[in-house]
């Protein structure tokens, strides 16, 4: 990952522990950047601080401590989210609050304090994480968690047409069905349809969305912005 010329950045990522996050943290981390990362779970050391991400004052705690340390954040990655498939009739109201506040409550007040940041030092990357499941809604997954990835897109769109002008890029990826714990409670029949369903029969892996994000925090996609990726092996042709 030399070639993105990662060495040194700030960056902060959100739902560390989890496949997806794993994955980033591991490839920032070859990349030579200066890591800090985010989850309730995972073992502490460095770069890591444990912290609830749907709490408005952890996030606040959160920022705080990486510019004490750093004085600035190059790049933030919120990958953080929780994805219950609960049928629709069967969501609560506390299910449906506690998705949103994970999934997207999350997601937007964390960018907006490191966006202040980042209009202020005029450069700063934004990755957020979508899914498929918000482009299209969702049948195997709850209705809040396509809703509240759909959101994010709209996020992702607000945050870069404001960022533009003063060298913030804000960009998404949408990750189709990829090979995480995730897919612990996938039934074998629900499997199934998914394998037949994706043009390249076969599930994507940690590690290929993990390069997507890579690609778009670097220089290497410095007039991208805007966009959200479908990571999907062509399920949303």
């Amino acid at each position: 990952m030399a070639f993105l010329e990662l060495k040194d950045k700030i960056v902060l990522i959100t739902g560390a522990t989890g496949g997806i996050g794993s994955a980033v943290v591991k490839d920032f981390v070859k990349s030579e950047a200066r890591v800090y990362q985010t989850d309730l779970n995972g073992a502490d050391g460095a770069g890591f601080i444990r912290g609830d991400i749907s709490d408005l004052e952890f996030i606040k705690r959160l920022v705080k401590q990486v510019m004490d340390r750093e004085g600035r954040i190059d790049i933030l990655i919120n990958i953080a989210g929780i994805c219950p498939r609960t049928p629709v009739s069967e969501i609560s109201p506390e299910e449906w609050d506690k998705v949103m506040k994970i999934n997207l409550d999350s997601t937007f007040f964390l960018s907006q304090a490191v966006f202040n940041i980042m209009i202020n030092q005029k450069s700063g990357a934004i990755v957020n994480l979508s899914s498929i499941a918000g482009k299209n809604g969702g049948t195997t997954v709850g209705a809040h968690y396509s809703a509240s990835k759909a959101a994010i897109e709209c996020l992702t769109k607000t945050f870069a047409k404001l960022g533009g002008p003063y060298g913030v890029r804000v960009n998404g990826v949408a990750p189709g069905i990829i090979a995480t714990h995730m897919q612990d409670t996938v039934t074998p029949e629900q499997a199934d349809h998914f394998l037949r369903t994706i043009p390249m029969k076969r599930l994507g892996s940690p590690e290929e969305v993990a390069n997507i994000i890579l690609f778009l925090a670097s220089e290497k996609a410095s007039y991208v912005t805007g966009t959200n990726i479908n990571i999907d092996g062509g399920l949303n042709i």
